[in-house]
């Protein structure tokens, strides 16, 4: 089964697969989602900004809280980071910088 999630500004629609984090589902899809640590979890750049369907997403997990916490954001489910979030539904985020890569 696959979920749709939204990113704003740019438009991308991706379709994640169930337990699979939104990070991984849009290099999956072709996507550059902006990152320096490729999805471990320390880097914090990936962070999104949750606009609709928060009750769609998993639990914050001691990781991502830290990170979340770290980037001076309430822990209330606005602010994930887009490599530990999973979602169960549709879901519509605010993450500028994201777009298909560049095929060479």
């Amino acid at each position: 089964m696959t979920h749709r999630v939204s990113v704003r500004p740019s438009g991308v629609e991706l379709e994640v697969l169930d337990g699979e984090d939104l990070f991984t589902a849009a290099q999956r899809l072709g996507y550059r989602w902006p990152t320096v640590c490729g999805g471990k979890g320390t880097c914090r750049t990936c962070f999104v900004r949750v606009e609709e369907g928060a009750e769609n997403c998993s639990p914050v997990g001691p990781l991502e809280r830290e990170g979340i916490e770290s980037l001076r954001r309430p822990v209330d489910g606005s602010t994930r980071l887009a490599c530990r979030l999973r979602v169960e539904g549709p879901v519509t985020v605010t993450k500028s910088g994201v777009r298909r890569r560049v095929q060479e």
